[in-house]
C-alpha cells in the first residue's frame, strides 16, 4: 500500500475529506494451476488540499489474466501497470473519466503487444476491475468476469453484470438464472481486455454509505461459493476473517482456477475531524 504523508501545522486540526475503510486482500495460486494469472492493486491515497484540509481517496482493481494461457499472466499484470500509471498522474477530476481512461490504456497496450507476437495473439487476454472510492462515492470500471458483490443493511447485491455467453443469454432471456448458474458458456468471455482494438467498458458511480462492506474478486472465487456463503463472510465484522473464510472455503472445494479476494469496509464517510497524531495510523491502517 502506498503511503503519502502530510505535514499537519502544531497549532491545527486538520478536517479528513473523504472516505477511511479497512481491508483486506488474499490471492492464491488455487490447487491445479502451474502459475496464478490473477493481479490485484490497493493503495490509499490521502492528498494535502489546505493546510487544514485533506482528501482520502481509495483504489482497488483485480484483473484476471485469460486462464491456461502463457499471455493471460503477462496480460493481467500489463493491465495493473497502465491503471496505476493513469492514477499516478490523476491530480483531480471526475473519478469515471479516469477509469475509462486506464481501462482503454490496459486494452490498447495489450493489443499492441499481442499483434508483435503469433504464439500470443488472441490469448493475451485479461478481464479487468476498477474500483474508486472517494467522498460519498463509489466509481466502477468493469470488463470481464471478475465480480464486486455490496452487503449493505443485510441484503447483498451484486454491482457488476459478468460478459460472458451465458450471462449475454440471461439478459436476452434465451435461458433462465437456474439455467445460467449451470451454462457451459458460464465462464466464456464475450468481453474482455486485449481482445478487440476498440473496447466497451461498463462504467458506473454509485453513492457509499458507512457500513457497508464490499467483496472484489475474480471468478475463481465466487464460482466456487454459493451465495450463503457469500452472505456468510460479508457479514463478518472483521474482514481479515471473512476474506479469510472466502479463500478457505474455495480451496476447500478444490480451487481449480488462481483465486483472488479483496473485502472492505466502509469506517469513515465524509468530513471528520482527526487528531494530529492519528495520520500515521490512518495511512497505515488495514
Amino acid at each position: 500500500m502506498e503511503e503519502n504523508t502530510i505535514t499537519v501545522p502544531a497549532d491545527k486540526t486538520p478536517n479528513l475529506i473523504g472516505v477511511i475503510v479497512t481491508w483486506r486482500a488474499i490471492t492464491h495460486q488455487g490447487l491445479t494451476r502451474s502459475q496464478n494469472e490473477d493481479a490485484h492493486w490497493v493503495t490509499h491515497v490521502i492528498e494535502g488540499k489546505t493546510d487544514t484540509e485533506s482528501s482520502s481517496r481509495y483504489i482497488f482493481a483485480v484483473a484476471d489474466g485469460l486462464g491456461g494461457h502463457r499471455g493471460g499472466a503477462i496480460a493481467s499484470r500489463m493491465a495493473l501497470k497502465a491503471v496505476k500509471e493513469e492514477f499516478h498522474a490523476w491530480h483531480g477530476g471526475r473519478a469515471d473519466n479516469v477509469v475509462s481512461r486506464a481501462i482503454q490504456k490496459a486494452n490498447q497496450n495489450i493489443f499492441c503487444v499481442a499483434q508483435t507476437d503469433p504464439e500470443l495473439f488472441q490469448k493475451m487476454q485479461t478481464t479487468l476491475t476498477v474500483v474508486v472510492l472517494e467522498n460519498d462515492s463509489l466509481t466502477l470500471g468493469h470488463i470481464g468476469d471478475c465480480r464486486l458483490y455490496r452487503m449493505r443493511d443485510n441484503h447483498i447485491d451484486q454491482l457488476t453484470r459478468d460478459h460472458t455467453m451465458a450471462s449475454d443469454m440471461l439478459q436476452m432471456h434465451m435461458i433462465s438464472s437456474k439455467q445460467a448458474s449451470t451454462h457451459p458458456g458460464r465462464h466464456q468471455l464475450t468481453r474482455s481486455v486485449g481482445g478487440d482494438p476498440f473496447l466497451n467498458a461498463d462504467i458506473n458511480r454509485q453513492q457509499v454509505r458507512q457500513g457497508d462492506t464490499y467483496l472484489l474478486c475474480s471468478d475463481g472465487l465466487w464460482s466456487e461459493l454459493t451465495d450463503e456463503e457469500i452472505r456468510s463472510a460479508l457479514e463478518e465484522t472483521d474482514v481479515s476473517r471473512g476474506c479469510e473464510k472466502l479463500v478457505r472455503l474455495a480451496l476447500s472445494g478444490g480451487a481449480p482456477d488462481n483465486i483472488t479476494g479483496i473485502m472492505f469496509h466502509i469506517d469513515v464517510l465524509g468530513q471528520q475531524a482527526a487528531n494530529p497524531f492519528s495520520w500515521k495510523s490512518l495511512l497505515g491502517k488495514k
